[in-house]
């Protein structure tokens, strides 16, 4: 087995590595550093057939795949017990949690979970917290592990943003195939899973597309792949705005405010006339009852939408008024809706006997104060990580990095935002999202480091 803890140099004091310190600049001219693995990463043919069991899971998640299976042979194919354990445990046996849990961010997400465990036997329900904490460790959590602790160069990186595109891909086709426009709005009923509902569906679009953004952008792509791929990103907002979710238009518009100011002028200029030019057919081509919830927005009537905008509110409200009942350990994870309208009922008042539609108050109402600040703080720390990376490679001149890390901010700003509006905090999502941005770190760090070798060298 190896080691799991960072190799120490051949004389002198161990020094661990700093969490948050990256290379300082070099000239833009050194030109690109060769790939360079993570120090105490193993290469053993284990470890790559765990990262690709990894990739193969992820895969599997983001393109609801059994669910897709299921619906079309009415098999259950268990694709994720299949792929699954192999990546765990090769991550387990290759040094894998000692990479993960090198960087501050790790901690702040799997003290979460902690505070996850901890609810759990003081649930108003604790037998349906269990069994959400039960699939939460087995299915959600290890994605942590298996994305940061098997990522080992800058190039396998590269292979999860490719991973994550396809899935866009197949999300799209999927979403071609089954989405039905029965209540006005597009959604994927028949598949479930993850993105059954048109809420579920648009922000995991939200999610996804700006993976395909980074392969039009790329320089280094075949030309007809880049050109082949704009249709299918209108193709995909387009499917946003037919599912009517109002937090995902939300969503979308701040993504595009993100990317405006991270362009330079002549990107801003055709960003402004592509846009202008996709929002103009979209509005021709979205359904009129989508439309008209969008249209709450600005204040426009529509009764369906302004009842479930009421409803929204109802729910923050008490999801507030939970938290500060039950500041510590609030009242169970997935148990905000039984408490919510066993106990208004109880009162003779309404019950709504939904979710917080809040991902933010989901976890502050079932979980407590504690997990909501772990929760913010392991998302931050990931932002955090990924903005320092693009910082240093704009300094050392490295677009690869650059664009890449742009793509991950611009995911994760739009991501956030739908969420707000959304229950989905104890989804596979943020685990990926915070592994991944912890692999980036160090991934990047070898890279930088390759580039400090190579000017120190002789010409």
């Amino acid at each position: 087995m190896l080691s799991s803890n960072p190799q120490r140099p051949a004389s002198g004091p161990f020094k661990p590595p700093s969490p948050d310190v990256v290379a300082p600049p070099l000239p833009a001219s050194q030109g690109p550093a060769p790939q360079l693995a993570v120090p105490d990463a193993g290469d053993s043919p284990f470890r790559k057939l765990a990262f690709y069991m990894a990739l193969a899971m992820l895969f599997t998640r983001l393109t609801v795949l059994p669910e897709i299976l299921r619906a079309l042979t009415g098999v259950d194919t268990y694709l994720l017990y299949v792929v699954g354990p192999p990546a765990i445990l090769g991550a387990v046996i290759t040094g894998g949690l000692g990479r993960t849990y090198r960087h501050r961010a790790a901690y702040f997400w799997t003290a979460f979970f902690i505070c996850m465990i901890l609810a759990t036997p003081f649930s108003y329900w604790p037998g349906g917290s269990m069994g959400l904490l039960v699939t939460y460790a087995r299915v959600e959590f290890p994605f942590l592990i298996v994305i940061a602790g098997l990522i080992t160069s800058w190039a396998e990186v590269r292979s999860v943003f490719n991973t994550v595109a396809v899935s866009a891909v197949v999300n799209l086709i999927t979403a071609r195939l089954f989405t039905t426009g029965e209540t006005g709005r597009l959604d994927l009923a028949s598949v479930t899973g993850t993105i059954g509902n048109a809420n579920d569906l648009a922000a995991q679009l939200v999610l996804v597309l700006p993976f395909l953004g980074w392969i039009v952008l790329d320089g280094k792509r075949n030309i007809a792949l880049r050109i082949g791929l704009i249709p299918l990103i209108a193709y995909g907002v387009w499917v946003i705005f037919g599912t009517a979710s109002r937090g995902a238009l939300l969503a979308l518009c701040i993504t595009g405010v993100y990317l405006f100011w991270r362009a330079s002028l002549p990107r801003r200029i055709l960003c402004l006339a592509v846009g202008g030019l996709m929002a103009a057919m979209l509005f021709t081509l979205v359904p009129q009852s989508a439309l008209n919830r969008f249209g709450t927005l600005a204040g426009e009537e529509d009764k369906e939408a302004q009842e479930s905008a009421e409803s929204r509110s109802y729910l923050f409200q008490q999801s507030l008024k939970y938290t500060a009942q039950h500041p510590l350990l609030g009242v169970g994870p997935d148990q905000f809706s039984n408490y919510e309208g066993q106990t208004r009922t109880a009162e003779g008042l309404r019950g709504a006997w939904h979710a917080t539609h809040c991902s933010w108050t989901q976890v502050s109402s079932e979980c407590g104060i504690p997990a909501a600040l772990f929760f913010a703080l392991g998302i931050a720390s990931a932002l955090r990580i990924v903005s320092r990376i693009r910082k240093t490679a704009v300094e050392l001149g490295d677009p690869d990095i650059q664009a890449m890390c742009v793509c991950y901010l611009t995911a994760m700003v739009g991501f956030l935002t739908a969420l707000t509006f959304l229950s989905n905090a104890y989804r596979f999502y943020f685990p990926v999202l915070v592994g991944l941005a912890v692999a980036m770190h160090f991934a990047a760090e070898a890279q930088f480091a390759a580039r400090r070798m190579a000017a120190v060298q002789p010409a």
